[in-house]
């Protein structure tokens, strides 16, 4: 290859990687992001049952009863 061809490659071989890198920084960064916010839903879902399946009514007597 001539010396302007391979010249004229290195720019597009760059931004051609730089394009791929950051196309998987968005993909493995919104991978993980989604991951940990499903995580976080699904152990606060688990605290609020576990704390709600604690709480017990307590009997009352109701008022207008004769």
């Amino acid at each position: 290859m001539s010396r302007a061809l391979k010249s004229g490659l290195w720019p597009l071989a760059l931004i051609w990687l730089a394009v791929h890198a950051a196309l998987l920084a968005v993909i493995l960064g919104a991978k993980f992001l989604f991951t940990k916010t499903v995580l976080v839903a699904v152990v606060m879902l688990g605290v609020l049952a576990f704390l709600f399946a604690q709480i017990q009514a307590k009997p009352r007597r109701l008022s207008h009863s004769p």
